[in-house]
């Protein structure tokens, strides 16, 4: 028993950081568990020094945290879940395992708003766009993902060739963004030691990666020359899949889209639980839209990717031919195709796609007029005050090409519904029939079986 008290003396003695400890005469210190042993006793460590104790040399209170370390499984990771809180900068764990957290409870600790949530999905983003910043970086971006029961994964992005000016020279991008990556890096190495190489994806959507594994978690950090960097969090099994999902049936999806669609009292048909991703402050409507469809037909895949793979340039901008390409080897391995269903939006032509819960992926010339007359019209059928504008305002001063969702048509009004990626105000918008095919770039596709 002497030798116990010395050694926690000692202890005692080692300014370091770590949990604070009680002993039984109410002296405190700073330690990590290094490991807990079946015969009731701690390693701890403090400062360069490492100490075996009994519990019994501790406070009730501490007594009461090693009895629950003790009763965790055997192979538990040695670095505690507060430090991977600190270590990320971000209140992310509230215990070993995040997989069996509500994805609303974890986007509540994170301060992530709700992005989206339908029958099967939920999603929590921010744009901090560098005013925040997780290992010592700034990030841009922070993304939540889950089922309407758990979390499934986090992706968080710390410097983006679209969040950087069309300005920037492509050798400065670069090594922005190759400094980020060397910087986190070591962040993470500091904790988790030496990472492993592996991928995720595969072809045009493969992205190598640095993988730590902790406690079920895969930790990646993706670092794609002169593109972006960013730190992916997913389920050990899922990680080892390369990024792939267990899939559900193809029966069982193709009656999930059918029970999607809507018929209203008023004529309206609707394609629901599509999930809404935001574009953020770039010109990513390509990407983020096709991130949607995909999620909503079982295929999660991250815009930032999908950017990558299509070419997507500063700033934004992406051709939608390159996208389609891009594409075809994940939609394919799926079991599903890319089809052509039109070249100009009228009801007859969509509605033989959304009445089987199928949305269009639809590109168009998006003019001030364009977005003016969905919104209003809009607020029109749903009862609401239209503002009006002035009348020497030039409608078409900063037109460009767009891409978004055809999710609905109503054939008594002749109106089509479209779904924009820029938040939940936008997710569901109503425009009259000869406007869609006014503005329509030719160019209307489907994923189907």
């Amino acid at each position: 028993m002497k030798k116990v008290f010395l050694s926690l003396a000692l202890l005692l003695c080692v300014s370091a950081f770590g949990r604070s400890w009680t002993d039984s005469k109410g002296r405190s210190v700073e330690a990590d568990v290094v490991k807990v042993y079946p015969d009731r006793t701690v390693e701890l460590k403090s400062g360069a020094r490492k100490f075996r104790l009994p519990f019994s040399a501790f406070s009730r209170k501490d007594i009461d945290y090693l009895e629950s370390l003790l009763a965790k499984p055997a192979d538990l990771h040695s670095v505690p879940w507060e430090k991977m809180n600190e270590l990320f900068g971000l209140p992310l764990w509230s215990d070993s395992n995040l997989w069996d957290d509500p994805c609303s409870a974890v986007g509540e600790r994170t301060q992530l708003q709700q992005e989206s949530k339908t029958a099967y999905l939920e999603n929590y983003r921010s744009y901090p766009l560098g005013m925040k910043r997780l290992f010592g970086e700034p990030v841009f971006a922070v993304a939540l993902y889950g089922n309407n029961t758990e979390t499934e994964s986090l992706s968080m992005v710390f410097l983006n060739l679209g969040d950087l000016p069309q300005s920037t020279a492509p050798n400065e991008i670069e090594e922005q963004i190759n400094d980020a990556g060397e910087r986190i890096l070591a962040s993470i190495q500091s904790l988790l030691g030496e990472p492993e190489k592996d991928s995720l994806g595969k072809d045009s959507l493969r992205e190598k990666v640095w993988r730590w594994d902790w406690n079920g978690h895969a930790i990646m950090l993706s670092q794609q020359e002169g593109k972006y960097v960013a730190v992916r969090i997913m389920p050990v099994e899922r990680a080892d899949q390369g990024g792939k999902v267990r899939k559900i049936s193809d029966d069982v999806l193709k009656e999930r889209l059918t029970a999607c669609v809507e018929r209203r009292d008023n004529g309206d048909v609707i394609i629901r639980n599509i999930p809404m991703i935001n574009q953020g402050p770039k010109g990513y409507c390509v990407p983020a839209t096709w991130e949607r469809y995909l999620r909503y037909v079982d295929i999660p895949i991250d815009m930032y990717l999908l950017a990558l793979a299509a070419g997507t340039g500063p700033g934004g901008g992406t051709n939608t031919a390159d996208m389609n390409e891009a594409t075809e080897n994940i939609i394919s391995s799926n079991g599903r195709k890319l089809a052509r269903c039109g070249s100009s939006p009228d009801v007859n032509t969509v509605s033989k796609q959304i009445d089987k819960g199928l949305p269009i992926l639809w590109t168009l010339l998006s003019t001030p007029s364009f977005q003016r007359t969905a919104s209003e019209n809009t607020l029109r059928r749903n009862g609401e005050t239209v503002v009006s504008r002035p009348a020497n305002q030039d409608e078409d001063s900063s037109s460009g090409y767009h891409m978004c969702l055809i999710i609905g048509y109503n054939r008594k009004t002749g109106e089509i519904a479209i779904s924009d990626s820029w938040g939940p105000h936008f997710s569901e918008r109503w425009v009259p029939q000869p406007q869609m095919q006014n503005a329509s770039e030719g160019e209307m596709n489907i994923i189907k079986w």
